[in-house]
This record gives C-alpha cells, sequence and structure tokens, in this order.
C-alpha cells in the first residue's frame, strides 16, 4: 500500500497521512463528487442539472438524437431519460419532432435558445475544470488522464474516438 503526506494546503492542517492513500476508486469518486458540487453550484443560475447539459450536449454535438440513444449513450435509465427530456422540453430548450424514417419514434433537436446557450454552459464546463487543475503540472496531467482512460478501457467502457478530439476536450467535462 502506496503512502504519502499531504500537506496543509491541501487539508488545512499541518502534514499527516491520507485516509485510502492507495485506493483509486475512492480518490476518483472524491474528485468526481467535488466536480460534481462545483459544476452545479455554476449552473443553479440557469436552472439546469448537470445531466440536463450533458443531455443537451450529447444532441448538439450529434451523439444522440433520439431518447433510446440517449439512453445508451449516457448509460441512463430509459424512464430517467424520458423526464429529463420532458424538463428540457418544458424549458423550452429541446423539441420532439417525427422521425420522417420511422413514424412511431422522434429525434431530439436543440431550440435556438438552447444553442445560444450552449456555448455559455460550455464555458462553466472548463473553468470549473481549470479550477481543478489549477496548479498541477501538465504533465502530470496528461499522466493522470492518460490512466484514467487507461483504467475505464479496463471496465469494457466504450470510449469513442470523439472523446480523444482534442477540438472538444473541454466540452466532455460533464
Amino acid at each position: 500500500m502506496t503512502q504519502f503526506s499531504i500537506d496543509s494546503h491541501a487539508t488545512g492542517k499541518r502534514g499527516g497521512t491520507l485516509p485510502f492513500p492507495a485506493l483509486t476508486g475512492y480518490w476518483v469518486n472524491r474528485l468526481a463528487a467535488s466536480f460534481r458540487t462545483a459544476v452545479d453550484r455554476e449552473l443553479r443560475e440557469y436552472d439546469l442539472t448537470r445531466r440536463q447539459v450533458g443531455t443537451l450536449a450529447h444532441i448538439g454535438e450529434g451523439l444522440a438524437s433520439s431518447a433510446a440513444e440517449l439512453t445508451r449513450a449516457m448509460a441512463v435509465d430509459s424512464t430517467a431519460v424520458t423526464r429529463m427530456i420532458d424538463r428540457l422540453e418544458e424549458k423550452g430548450l429541446l423539441v420532439r419532432v417525427p422521425d420522417p424514417s420511422d413514424g412511431r419514434r422522434h429525434l431530439l433537436e436543440l431550440t435556438d435558445e438552447a444553442r445560444e446557450l450552449m456555448p455559455r454552459l460550455f464555458a462553466i464546463a472548463k473553468r470549473v475544470e481549470g479550477e481543478f487543475e489549477r496548479g498541477v503540472n501538465p504533465k502530470d496531467l496528461e499522466t493522470f488522464q492518460r490512466v484514467l482512460v487507461s483504467m475505464l478501457s479496463n471496465t469494457g467502457e466504450a470510449l469513442t474516438p470523439r472523446a480523444f478530439n482534442e477540438d472538444h476536450a473541454e466540452e466532455l467535462s460533464e
């Protein structure tokens, strides 16, 4: 088990040893929870949740165009996706349009309001991510990201080529 010490900047206390120092899942979850809290705080102004922004991003980036595709792409229960679509439609950010090739299903499209909002939402994610990355050596950050992707691929999680497109890296922070 790897032990390492922490400085007072990280804890507000003098030195010490981190709890669960070698449990990667613990630290990944702590980081994710902290990131989610920070993003949620920033999104309150827009009356949106991270999941709703993720839904809009998937549709806007062409990664999903129907409820079924969203369910698969976001690994979310279909009932939850339907509720999310309903809420976004009520907020005027999403519309359902009949699929011209299959009358049984609807396609999802962003409204003009949502398209205008997306750059601001991506800027929030980028700003929050920047706060988390502040002071981290770029080489360490690159190694950290590479390790996370390797670990995720070990789980069998599908990693799409788009996820590695540097032009959109800041948009994947959800």
